[in-house]
């Protein structure tokens, strides 16, 4: 009897030690709980068209959210980046960049974004019902559009209109 307790004292303890460096055959029962690890700032496809230059702080914050990264030496840039490991190992990271000149957005740097189904889809996992690829159906960049991740050049006001003419002075 007494042996038996200790082979299965032996059995169990090699059952738990092994547990966190389980093999892919190993039961899921066993195996101990891995969350999915997102981290930083979410930033869709969207967020990043609606970027344009001579936008101030307060408008690009609105817009993206705090930024996670200020850096005190480089007060006139923030980064928003974005980590995300799920439970499966697979990592994805992302990362954009705004430089600021004299309080208003100058430039931005930007890896490839998620459209917003994506986004979701990346946040929720499995619960979600939306996409977990890029739509196929997205137009292709035209080949005089600027490189990814630059501000795109502003559009030009439009003339303004021309005075109506004074109305003639009554005769006295």
């Amino acid at each position: 009897m007494k042996r038996i307790l200790s082979s299965l004292a032996c059995a169990g303890a090699f059952l738990a030690l092994c547990a966190c460096s389980a093999p892919s055959w190993y039961p899921n029962a066993l195996r101990p709980y891995r969350p999915d690890v997102q981290q930083g700032n979410i930033v869709t496809k969207d967020m990043v068209e609606g970027l344009r230059p001579g936008m101030t702080r307060d408008q690009v914050r609105f817009l993206l959210g705090t930024p996670m990264l200020t850096d005190i030496f480089h007060q006139d840039r923030w980064d928003y980046p974005y980590y995300l490991r799920r439970r499966s190992g697979e990592t994805q990271t992302r990362h954009l960049s705004i430089v600021f000149a004299d309080g208003k957005l100058d430039h931005f740097t930007s890896d490839p974004m998620p459209a917003e189904p994506l986004a979701d889809s990346l946040i929720l996992g499995s619960k979600s019902k939306a996409p977990t690829i890029f739509p196929a159906d997205e137009p292709a960049p035209a080949a005089d559009a600027p490189p990814s991740g630059t501000a795109p050049a502003p559009s030009p006001a439009p003339a303004p209109a021309p005075a109506p003419a004074p109305a003639p002075a009554p005769a006295q």
